[in-house]
């Protein structure tokens, strides 16, 4: 057979863009043909077999919940032991205790130990900057919901990584270990957020403890992975040495290989950390307190002013958690104070001390600085010119807010949708595991067809064909950008820099916070969750296409200039092609990343699975189909990442 094929069949024939182009064309054919059957469109209401199965099983679930021994003496002691750690964490700094007016620490004494933290683990700059964002989230009104977020992210952190560093360490120096917790890691990066949520309250109820516990889920494997990392890719000289001078295994992981690690272990808290806040904010969902709270509320009323100020106030807790982690991670790598310069650090710290216990004793003594002045308040300004501003950009521009909305959505969108969800369920599972045989191989083809096929068992079919029509066009438009921002930040170091603070704020933000101004801008539509989901995915994709084409060679690149290439034969015939794994692995990301907010983006009307899990999520009713969709996410997801990682391993 293989000797045939070389024969007969042309070369052009053989590449896969021609047979993926191919396979398209006699997709469309057939799918105009039979357009509308056996589309297996379900209506919101109605229950297939496994929905209704689920659906019972939440029920019973709820029904046992105070009898049975499972949750008598394991779910419910531990919820309650959350809530509890959580609670004493919001006492001290958001929520007063019964019968008290004020928290145990007022506002002018937060902002002081705030500073005085961030300097003792930084710097005074990033702590002058920290004081200064944290009282920007009490001018923005926003300053009781902001200390809830806050004691809640920090409460997710602490518990993420009481769990997330043995794990790592012990990961890092096993393999066998790495090799049993890599699956659960890739599984929990390719399930978005949204998906967690559902399940968690119907175990731990809505609230603070099960909010807290899905936020430890989305972080954990973030500080598992990366903590790992650190251990595995130290140098074998040092640790060589502390061996051959007879270093017990406790002395050379403490002595040698942790010090070593520091620094990543360091960055590993800043990204835990991050991660904890993204997911603090999504938790408001399942009734977690904080900014999440006047952001839904923002999100389905529609009052852009509210969602407005509540979204920055995110945004300055991002910034401050992200500049104080990271500028412990730089303090870690200079070399340590010794003589004048320490005296005098140590010095400032015990000043800086003192002064905090005097600004919390103040705040516990008086009223102006344990609750945050009203004349310091301009929520309700910010609030009304973000109003004003956003009837302004949307009347002025018209063309990009509704004309370009409609004529993507019309000519572009519907087509794609109609291909895969218009067409007979069992033509789109045969094409796309065609495809995937394509471009991933027999291994990959099975895979997919056989996930493919749980999700018609579901009986989610056409509702994942609509999420996966918004992943897919979301992720070509980041991979379009992907690729031009891409290559030009890995050609030029201006551009490189020009593109940082807008990369480093693209992937500091909750995803939750794109969602507001999206909405006020283009409404409650698909193409609002799609343009989510590139704001959100497009600085990875950049930064990955620029570190592949500053990886090329730089040989290849002046032999193609010594030839006579212009610019553009450089970028296309040597660079492109050369990185073409960074592209790929872009690619794969950009698919995950797009995937967790489109699913998100059911908050402004994009509908399929991820408004099946919020809906699951409020009406016990649909609670069958939530649990349902998000099963349907997962397996998406698994079939969308093997084809893509399987595609970058065989480039």
């Amino acid at each position: 057979m293989k000797v045939w094929v070389d024969t007969h069949v042309p070369e052009f024939f053989r590449r896969k863009w021609v047979l993926v182009v191919g396979l398209l064309i006699v997709w469309f054919v057939i799918g105009r043909i039979f357009r509308g059957v056996h589309t297996l469109d379900l209506p919101n209401a109605q229950d297939t077999p496994t929905t209704a199965f689920l659906g019972d099983m939440a029920a019973n679930i709820r029904a046992a919940r105070a009898e049975n021994p499972i949750f008598v003496y394991v779910f419910n002691p531990f919820r309650q032991g959350i809530e509890s750690f959580i609670e004493v964490i919001r006492l001290t700094i958001s929520e007063p205790a019964s019968g008290g007016v004020i928290p145990l620490i007022g506002w002018f004494g937060v902002v002081a130990l705030i500073g005085f933290i961030v300097f003792a683990t930084s710097n005074w700059r990033t702590s002058l900057l920290s004081m200064v964002l944290i009282l920007g989230c009490g001018i923005l009104g926003m300053w009781t919901y902001s200390m809830d977020t806050l004691a809640l992210t920090l409460g997710a952190v602490i518990l993420s990584l009481a769990i997330a560093l043995p794990i790592g360490i012990w990961a890092g120096l096993n393999d066998k270990v790495m090799a049993a917790v890599r699956p659960i890691l890739d599984l929990a990066q390719i399930t978005p957020t949204l998906v967690y949520l559902a399940p968690l309250a119907l175990v731990f109820l809505i609230g603070v403890a099960a909010a807290t516990i899905a936020t430890m889920i989305y972080s954990i494997p973030i500080g598992i992975r990366i903590t790992a990392h650190a251990i595995r890719s130290l140098h074998n000289g040092p640790i060589e040495a502390a061996e051959s001078m007879g270093s017990t295994r406790w002395q050379k992981l403490t002595k040698v290989q942790l010090p070593m690690a520091k620094r990543t272990i360091i960055l590993g808290v800043n990204q835990t950390t991050l991660a904890a806040l993204s997911f603090v904010v999504i938790a408001a969902l399942i009734g977690a307190p904080g900014l999440g709270e006047p952001i839904v509320r923002a999100l389905s009323i529609r009052s852009i002013g509210d969602g407005v100020t509540a979204g920055i106030a995110v945004v300055l807790l991002a910034v401050i958690l992200d500049r104080a982690t990271t500028a412990a991670v730089v303090k870690s790598n200079q070399i340590p104070l010794t003589g004048q310069p320490l005296m005098i650090r140590r010095i400032g710290l015990i000043a800086a001390g003192i002064a905090t216990i005097v600004a919390i004793m103040v705040s516990r003594q008086q009223l102006w600085a344990a609750v945050f002045p009203d004349a310091l308040n301009f929520n309700d300004a910010i609030g009304g010119g973000a109003d004003s501003f956003t009837e302004w950009f949307t009347t002025t521009f018209y063309f990009f807010t509704t004309t370009f909305n409609e004529t993507f959505t019309i000519y572009i969108l519907n087509p794609i949708e109609y291909l895969l969800a218009d067409s007979p369920w069992y033509l789109t599972v045969i094409m796309i595991s065609v495809l995937a045989a394509i471009i991933g191989g027999r291994t990959v083809a099975i895979l997919s067809a056989v996930l493919l096929l749980l999700i018609v068992w579901i009986g989610l079919w056409n509702d994942t064909m609509i999420t996966l029509t918004q992943v897919l066009m979301a992720t070509a438009v980041v991979m379009l950008i992907g690729v031009v921002l891409g290559v030009a930040a890995g050609r030029s170091e201006k551009v490189e820099r020009a593109l940082k603070p807008f990369l480093d704020a693209g992937q500091t933000l909750p995803a939750f916070v794109y969602l507001v101004p999206v909405l006020a801008l283009f409404g409650p539509t698909r193409f609002a969750a799609i343009v989510c989901g590139v704001f959100y995915a497009a600085p990875v994709v950049v930064r990955i296409v620029a570190d592949g084409v500053r990886g090329v060679p730089k040989e290849m690149v002046e032999a193609a200039i010594a030839s006579g290439s212009s610019t553009t034969q450089v970028v296309t015939k040597v660079q492109l092609p050369a990185s073409k794994k960074s592209l790929l692995l872009g690619a794969n990301q950009g698919l995950i990343f797009v995937l967790a907010v489109v699913v998100i983006g059911g908050l402004v009307g994009a509908g399929g699975l991820g408004y099946l899990v919020l809906q699951g999520a409020s009406k016990p009713e649909l609670q069958g189909k939530g649990l349902a969709a998000g099963l349907a996410i997962v397996l998406l997801g698994i079939v969308m990442d093997r084809i893509a990682h399987s595609s970058a391993k065989r480039s």
